[in-house]
């Protein structure tokens, strides 16, 4: 109950600050939704509020009181009502029935001081509350007519052989005010020799065992029905159904059921209730009507179902003229409307025949003017383009073509057309081009060192069967150089990180070419005093290889990095990774920068590519962070220099993350850092990250940006997982 309070609170807030400029009507149900008669109120209220040039807001709330009705949930109620008008206030108040209506007389100088109120779905002969009282507190009143007696009446005139009434009802809320009516006309009908049975208990087993065993000359009367006699809550289409295996006449006391197997009465119309509350709310509110000195009825009205009346034959003319009669049957008209209409046509058929047949004509005339203006536009279009294009039926004939295929076969268009492709175009036959062409394959061939890419696509004919094949013939020899020229621009800006690896080689060999000479020297020593021994020289032995293969796999680390790698291959993230780093280990340390790197995968982070190409990019992204490090030391000279490189591994790919303690990025230039020949260094030359993006992205299809820390700069990588490790 405390969270439900809570969420009507915030509810409530963003409402009242939503509509806080139109008149706000609260409509407070005593019932729940669902139920016929309590949403056909609502619809009324609604139909004429909305319909209204001023705004008005509705809220709607349900008491439900058909399932629960007791002391503590109206005092819950009650505290929720509180909650909500401390931030919420109505303009006006419409209740439906009585517990609604009784619910605010008793809170009403806590929760409705001075606001209008209006009250509708009281009985007028068994109303449950007092009409003067509440007359007097100003409250508008409009009364429903529950005419039991002109009911019960009616039902034995218009069944004169009638025997027995079964009647129910049941003992909830409204209901219970009206018993004594039941009981009182029942004793009438009692003195007449008719049998009523009056069952007000509500349960469903007995109802339906009792209609279905009703005797001949017998007919149900029905009230309400929503709880039975111990309390249990009975749902509206139950209670429909139960009322459908009626094997005898069904009438009702409202129009809860009417349409859905009731023959009908004199119903009590919700929706007239509903209408009449939102016309007073709007006469008090627009008008300033005051409240009224007498109640207003809403009469019940006669209403009755076609097809029940004709099934249990029940003559229309008992019924009252002022009926409302619905499913009637159409008549003459509506049932012939074609035919009818079609006699009208008959006389001046053969004119407008006329009529439609020059117009047919001209149509079709323009209609071939306008196909032929759209097959010249299409031959333009086609011999603009600079591809070759030619279509061919099944069984390999040249459908037509375009110019630009006429000028690489350097034959005229009437020449081609008709012709088995192979005659014309002998390098189908050389290739086997033909057999690929039949299964859409895209292929590639080189015609006077030109390379051709073809592509082939099914088209339907007329009749929306397969027609052929039409193919376009695209001229790929400055794409498939542009990308010979790429590959070398990489390798390009690969070389501008090779003076930096250098360096770094240099300062890597400077320890062991020192302790290698030392151990020279040594041996030089041990020599001339007559001291070396074969002990001796096996340590120096191991010395020197040791420094040896040291040397030699920084060498090999470098030759890997400035190698192109030719084709994608599978290859391990993390190996990689921890090579560049060795190569870059002695420059960042002279440049006084720790470097932290931090595997967070528990697994092997196996990636798809150019391993290559991704250390040049580590490598560039690295040097970048040690720039900027750099640069910000010279305006900071007690900053402690940091890269951090962090991996992560997850179901989408692989991410590495490079972050540094350096000057940053300003946001205005963060758009254009990927930008070929943008810098912000003095001697840079815009490459490296422009060429790191177009690994990444456009070779290895992966991701990478770059963004702002609170302290320095972020770049993101994300790279696909590889299926495979080998």
């Amino acid at each position: 109950m405390k969270n439900l309070l809570v969420s009507i609170f915030i509810i409530t807030l963003f409402m009242s600050a939503l509509y806080g400029k139109s008149k706000h009507i609260l409509v407070l149900q005593s019932y729940n939704k669902g139920l016929v008669w309590t949403d056909n109120i609502s619809k009324g209220v609604e139909d004429v509020l909305l319909s209204q040039k001023n705004p008005y807001e509705i809220t709607t709330e349900y008491m439900d009181t058909k399932k629960i009705n007791n002391k503590e949930y109206m005092e819950q109620m009650y505290k929720l009502f509180l909650m909500k008008m401390k931030i919420q206030k109505f303009d006006a108040v419409i209740a439906g029935d009585n517990e609604a209506a009784e619910f605010i007389l008793e809170y009403k100088e806590e929760l409705f001081e001075n606001v209008p109120l209006i009250f509708c779905g009281i009985d007028k002969r068994d109303p449950g509350l007092d009409i003067d009282m509440v007359l007097k507190k100003g409250i508008t009143l409009i009364l429903e007519s529950k005419e039991i007696k002109i009911n019960m009446q009616f039902i034995t005139k218009i069944l004169p052989n009638l025997k027995e009434l079964y009647v129910i009802n049941d003992y909830t809320g409204a209901s219970v005010l009206v018993n004594n009516t039941y009981r009182r006309e029942a004793e009438a009908l009692e003195e007449k020799g008719i049998r009523v049975v009056l069952n007000f208990d509500g349960i469903l087993e007995e109802i339906e065992e009792d209609i279905k065993n009703l005797p001949k000359n017998s007919a149900v009367l029905f009230g309400s029905l929503f709880r039975d006699k111990n309390g249990n809550y009975v749902p509206y289409y139950d209670v429909n159904r139960v009322l459908n295996t009626s094997k005898v006449p069904l009438f009702a006391m409202s129009d809860s059921h009417f349409g859905k197997g009731v023959i009908g009465g004199y119903l009590l119309r919700s929706y007239g209730l509903g209408e009449a509350a939102a016309k007073e709310a709007i006469d008090i509110l627009e008008k300033g009507k005051k409240s009224l000195k007498e109640p207003i009825v809403i009469p019940s009205q006669w209403a009755f179902d076609y097809k029940i009346l004709e099934k249990y034959n029940i003559n229309m003319s008992k019924i009252p003229k002022e009926s409302i009669i619905i499913n009637l049957p159409k008549t003459f008209f509506e049932r012939n409307r074609k035919l009818v209409e079609y006699s009208f046509i008959l006389l001046p058929f053969l004119m407008i025949s006329l009529i439609f047949a020059i117009i047919n004509n001209y149509q079709k005339y323009k209609l071939s003017q306008k196909l032929k203006a759209q097959s010249e536009l299409q031959a333009v279009l086609l011999n603009n383009i600079h591809s070759s294009i030619f279509w061919i039926d099944n069984q390999s004939r040249v459908k037509g073509c375009n110019n630009s295929f006429c000028k690489m076969l350097n034959m005229p268009q009437d020449e081609i057309i008709g012709k088995e492709i192979c005659e014309i175009f002998f390098k189908f036959c050389d290739m086997s081009i033909k057999e690929s062409l039949r299964e859409l394959k895209e292929i590639e061939f080189t015609i006077d060192e030109k390379i051709y890419r073809l592509t082939s696509q099914i088209f339907m004919n007329n009749r929306g069967e397969n027609g052929g094949i039409v193919s376009i013939i695209t001229d790929i020899t400055e794409k498939k150089q542009l990308e010979v020229n790429t590959q070398f621009i990489v390798q390009q800006s690969k070389l501008s990180e090779v003076g930096e690896m250098l360096s770094a080689i240099v300062h890597q060999w400077k320890n062991p070419l020192v302790e290698l000479s030392a151990v020279a020297h040594k041996m030089l020593y041990y020599d001339k005093k007559e001291k070396l021994t074969s002990k001796d020289i096996k340590i120096f032995y191991d010395n020197i290889m040791t420094q040896t293969i040291y040397m030699s796999e920084t060498i090999d680390g470098f030759r890997d990095f400035i190698r192109p790698s030719n084709t994608p291959k599978a290859f391990n993230v993390d190996t990689g990774l921890k090579e560049v780093l060795m190569l870059l280990s002695h420059s960042l340390k002279y440049a006084h920068i720790e470097l932290d790197y931090i595997n967070s995968s528990k697994e092997f982070c196996f990636a798809y590519g150019y391993p290559n190409e991704f250390k040049q990019v580590v490598v560039s992204i690295i040097n970048n962070a040690r720039d900027a490090i750099v640069e910000e030391k010279n305006l900071n000279s007690t900053l402690k220099g940091k890269i951090t490189l962090t991996l992560k591994k997850n179901t989408e790919g692989i991410e590495l993350f490079v972050d540094d303690n350096g000057c940053g990025i300003k946001d205005k230039v963060i758009d254009q850092i990927f930008n070929p020949f943008f810098t912000t260094k003095s001697r840079g030359d815009g490459f490296g990250l422009y060429m790191a993006k177009l690994i990444i992205e456009n070779k290895m299809e992966g991701r990478i940006k770059i963004s702002s820390l609170e302290k320095g700069t972020r770049v993101s990588i994300s790279i696909p997982i590889s299926e495979s490790i080998t």
